[in-house]
């Protein structure tokens, strides 16, 4: 009666447990999702993350951008003739003209006029041209128009003539951009000068790949040969990165855009990106304004790095400052930050439903160890009763083994009687087939207490992690888990081979002669002779096996699977030959 209802009371325990471990899961679950709604949109590839890396260290280029201007100024401030000024103020343009506008327009001004004073019409020419190169870039076309205008194609010498049109190709690209539509005569115009410029530059001009490039974009003709170059010209050994760097990238990544090729298009447009931060180029920063469009992808995409590209891009326009260009990009801005506000939305209204939901559960966990606890101080007062109950039932045992005793002292004595010699073997045969079953019955009961008790340490553990010590303290006094499970295996072992003595012997009968299982010095059986004891008896589950011998079921079948693969009869036929092994006859019962 005692026994029954401290299985009632573990039962109990055991369902209030399986919800418990059941919600734990479920919470975590969603606790990962939550997180998991503030992530990024995927790992990025290495091109983007180099990318990023560089936009994390955009001061620190500019600081050695600025260091390489001031040595300029230094030198610029001790030269001494015109040609040495001239050189070094058209390299500070050449610094000033992707990093700050107005010193640009200052040192250009500047080197045009100590061109002219020098009487160098070369330089003068050379001068121009930059400075409506600048002009063209911050978004002063009329201006630009005006100086080209001013400039006699048919008086500059032919190095100059790839600057002379390349500087009408970039301006007539903005002046359509501005027009509108796709075909209008100021792209019209662009194409003209595209064909001009590819009769003049000459194959070691180091744009000549850029412009060839340019001149395949938009056309039928075959880029593969350019496209073989400008990736050799970027993956050279000893590249380095430069503005001609980054436009040729840029003229790449467009290339494969246009034969489809996106994945290249997106690395070398984040190359090109990637090498403008790199130089602190502030004026021009088309190739991340065009990264950010394809991160945004209407919205699916990765709107994070959209935002934080286009907002990069803004922020240098300003600081340049070009104010057509941030005009430009906060068109872009506004639909960028759109999407990602609407992205933020959405995202908040979900970690709202799973903070509700995850409130929730913790009141049904907080519910259910209450009812633990419960559960777990009734449980404590049926285990004192057990105690009583097991030791009563170990003295039962005994008296049983001394009934046997006796029993076969009285079977000696009464062979002569034939007839009440039959009936007490009959007696006898009943008596060992009940207690072949109530062993089983008994060591199973004893199995699940040890598994409880085990369940039983978990749950103070739990109570250790709330700091409820003195309970914990209290409880786990008396607890010798690893003692009462090794007297529990050598009773066990004892009892068994009590009564199936030869069970070893008979059992490495059916093994190979050189795979035989021995038990160590100082044990009777082992875990592969004990999991096929509890088989003889009747206990072929692996689940219950795995149970009684507190390990999993998984290791349970793979010692039933090695063991039967040592059979020397066929593995369809060992347990039911298990079975029969060491009858009571046998074993001297």
């Amino acid at each position: 009666m005692k026994s029954t209802l401290h299985k009632t009371y573990c039962s109990k325990i055991g369902y209030y447990l399986k919800n418990l471990f059941h919600l734990i899961p479920v919470t975590l679950i969603i606790g990962f999702l939550l997180a998991g709604c503030s992530r990024r949109s995927g790992d990025a590839p290495d091109y983007i993350a180099q990318l990023d890396d560089a936009i994390d260290n955009s001061q620190q280029y500019e600081e050695v951008k600025t260091e390489g201007i001031n040595e300029l100024k230094r030198q610029l401030s001790g030269a001494t003739t015109p040609a040495h000024r001239y050189l070094l103020t058209a390299m500070l343009f050449g610094e000033y003209s992707t990093f700050n506008s107005d010193s640009a327009l200052k040192y250009i001004d500047l080197s045009l006029r100590l061109a002219r004073q020098s009487g160098n019409n070369e330089n003068v020419y050379r001068s121009l041209l930059q400075k409506a190169d600048y002009l063209t870039g911050t978004g002063l076309l009329n201006e630009a128009r005006a100086m080209m205008d001013s400039i006699n194609k048919d008086e500059l010498p032919d190095a100059l003539l790839p600057d002379y049109y390349g500087n009408m190709i970039y301006l007539y690209s903005h002046l359509g951009n501005y027009a509108g539509g796709n075909d209008n005569h100021f792209y019209q115009k662009e194409r003209a000068y595209k064909d001009s410029i590819m009769g003049v530059i000459q194959r070691d001009n180091p744009a000549w790949l850029w412009y060839s490039g340019l001149d395949i974009l938009g056309t039928d003709k075959d880029p593969s040969e350019i496209i073989s170059q400008l990736r050799e010209k970027l993956e050279a050994p000893g590249h380095r990165d430069s503005r001609q760097a980054a436009m040729d990238a840029y003229i790449l990544a467009k290339l494969y855009e246009q034969e489809g090729d996106m994945e290249n298009y997106r690395k070398y447009m984040a190359h090109s990106a990637r090498i403008d931060v790199s130089i602190s180029n502030m004026r021009e920063l088309s190739s991340l304004e065009e990264l950010a469009s394809i991160m945004y992808q209407g919205g699916n995409g990765d709107i994070d790095r959209a935002y934080k590209y286009i907002n990069f891009c803004l922020n240098r326009a300003i600081a340049y400052p070009n104010r057509v260009k941030a005009v430009g990009i906060s068109e872009r801005l506004a639909s960028i930050s759109q999407a990602f506000l609407e992205r933020n939305m959405r995202q908040e209204q979900i970690t709202r439903g799973f903070l509700i939901a995850i409130c929730i559960l913790a009141a049904v966990l907080g519910f259910t160890i209450f009812v633990i606890i419960r559960q777990f101080r009734r449980l404590k007062h049926q285990s004192e009763d057990l105690k009583e109950s097991n030791d009563s039932l170990h003295d039962n045992i005994i008296e049983l083994k001394e009934l046997h005793q006796n029993l076969n002292e009285a079977n000696e004595r009464l062979k002569q009687l034939v007839e009440d010699l039959k009936e007490k073997n009959e007696d006898l045969n009943e008596s060992n087939y009940v207690k072949e079953e109530y062993i089983g019955y008994v060591f199973s009961i004893c199995s699940k207490y040890i598994n409880h008790l085990s369940e039983l340490k978990k749950l103070i553990h739990v109570q250790m992690l709330k700091k409820n010590y003195d309970l914990v303290y209290k409880e786990t006094e008396d607890f010798d888990m690893r003692s009462d499970l090794k007297e529990f295996y050598n009773s066990f072992d004892t009892v068994f081979l009590h009564i199936y003595p030869d069970f070893v012997d008979d059992f490495n009968s059916l093994l190979e002669p050189d795979k035989h299982i021995v038990p160590k010095e100082g044990e009777l059986l082992n875990t592969e002779l004990r999991i096929y004891a509890l088989i003889r008896l009747g206990i072929t589950d692996s689940v219950k096996i795995a149970e009684f011998l507190h390990c999993s079921p998984q290791t349970i079948y793979n010692n039933r699977f090695k063991v039967r693969n040592k059979s020397v009869i066929p593995k369809d036929e060992f347990i039911s030959k298990v079975k029969r092994l060491g009858s009571y006859a046998k074993a001297g019962t």
